[in-house]
């Protein structure tokens, strides 16, 4: 039978960027949804951002930053962390305490976004800040090539000022410096590389977590 299309203004933004997920390497302000404490399996610890973008895309994984190692030690997760807090509007001293998260996780088995509650940050929720992210592109545990986004600055969302700019009162600079470098990192295997060719197929987003947790010593 030949299908009725009913116009819907639902899936515009979808139409804009090819996707409703964001999967690009770039500056966005964002409203953090949700912060979620993550733990490797060799104990280091972390902390997952889930947020939605100014134009409404989000990760289709939310990128974890990792903080601590197991002993304790502080990983340049942790800087990225204070930036972000700073530049959402956190006073110096501020401390995240644990509690309950509401956030959403795609669920790879039924090919959707499932609602999970889990420990974290509550105090993030609702924040508005700039995050600088970096798309990478690599090979997933299955062999698979596949898509992630690493956050790797943080600046204001008003002024557009990194966290030491705005600490110290300077002009925005930094940001469109590190813009003008930015671009994807490609850490795919070599047998990827070698079944890869131009425009050959789009890149799925994988498992993030569960692909990088193998990959990071701590």
């Amino acid at each position: 039978m030949i299908p009725t299309y009913t116009a819907s203004t639902q899936y515009l933004r979808a139409a804009d960027f090819g996707s409703q997920y964001l999967d690009e390497s770039g500056a966005f302000v964002v409203t953090i949804e949700a912060a979620r404490a993550v733990q490797s399996s060799k104990g280091g610890w972390g902390v997952e951002l889930h947020f939605t973008a100014d134009d409404g895309r989000r990760p289709r994984f939310a990128p974890c930053l990792w903080t601590l190692s197991p002993t304790g030690e502080r990983y340049f997760g942790h800087d990225l962390l204070d930036a972000i807090l700073f530049c959402a509007g956190f006073p110096e001293g501020h401390a995240l305490k644990p509690g309950k998260v509401r956030y959403w996780r795609f669920d790879r088995e039924i090919g959707e976004e499932v609602e999970a509650i889990g420990d974290g940050y509550p105090d993030l929720a609702g924040r508005k800040v700039g995050l600088v992210l970096q798309r990478e592109i690599y090979t997933t545990k299955t062999g698979k090539e596949g898509s992630r986004l690493a956050i790797v600055g943080a600046f204001d969302p008003a002024t557009r000022q990194t966290a030491s700019e705005k600490k110290e009162g300077l002009e925005p600079k930094i940001l469109s410096s590190r813009l003008a470098r930015l671009k994807d990192k490609d850490s795919r295997s070599a047998d990827t590389l070698a079944l890869a060719t131009d425009n050959s197929a789009p890149v799925a987003p994988a498992g993030a977590f569960d692909d990088l947790e193998d990959s990071i010593p701590f």
